[in-house]
């Protein structure tokens, strides 16, 4: 039998380094945390704020914040996991989340060209906040009981990125980043920030 006949062996399976995943999560956080502290120290209500966080910390209510702030890192994390084997692929690997392969070995992607293409990249935004918003839509319920004007403002920040990342990104790839740091950045991680102030204070950690 010739070096032909030989079964095909798999490539080598590439390894993820962890801790390059979780460092993206920690410096969104800090920066989230950072924005959240500026609403808490100067926008004239800390007051008002001090008050609530220590009724919600009597009944224990700053673990059920930290969870918040939990389960977004989760988030963040299985969204940068991903990333780490986009070197290897070939295509349009952001707008095109899933490969096909056919019985004969080839690929199969999404359009990207035309309005087809244009189609795709609009649903694929919609895509991307459906992957993203979980601990958003309870920061909302929770963080705003605690800070509701500005989670009301966060809410409208994090409405136009959408928005404009849904626009930009129909247009082509790049188009979407202003509407990805609006949203995802200042109005998503500075929602996280906040429920970590409730924990942190509820705690007596700050």
């Amino acid at each position: 039998m010739g070096s032909d006949n030989k079964p095909k062996t798999e490539a080598e399976p590439k390894k993820i380094n962890i801790f390059m995943v979780l460092i993206p999560c920690l410096i969104l956080l800090a920066i989230g945390t950072v924005l959240a502290a500026a609403i808490f120290n100067f926008d004239g209500n800390k007051d008002k704020y001090e008050e609530k966080i220590a009724a919600a910390a009597a009944e224990d209510l700053h673990w059920l914040f930290l969870g918040i702030v939990v389960f977004g890192r989760m988030v963040v994390y299985t969204n940068f996991y991903s990333m780490g084997f986009k070197s290897e692929m070939k295509g349009n690997v952001r707008a095109n989340p899933f490969y096909y392969r056919t019985d004969g070995g080839d690929s199969i992607v999404l359009e990207s060209e035309g309005d087809l293409g244009r189609f795709n990249r609009a649903n694929r935004s919609v895509q991307h906040m459906v992957e993203n918003f979980g601990s958003f839509l309870v920061g909302m319920v929770l963080a705003g009981n605690i800070f509701p004007k500005a989670v009301f403002f966060l809410v409208c920040i994090y409405s136009l990125g959408r928005v404009l990342h849904q626009s930009g990104y129909t247009g082509g790839y790049g188009g979407h980043a202003v509407g990805f740091v609006l949203a995802n950045i200042i109005a998503g991680q500075t929602m996280d920030g906040l429920c970590l102030i409730v924990y942190l204070k509820g705690s007596g950690t700050m």
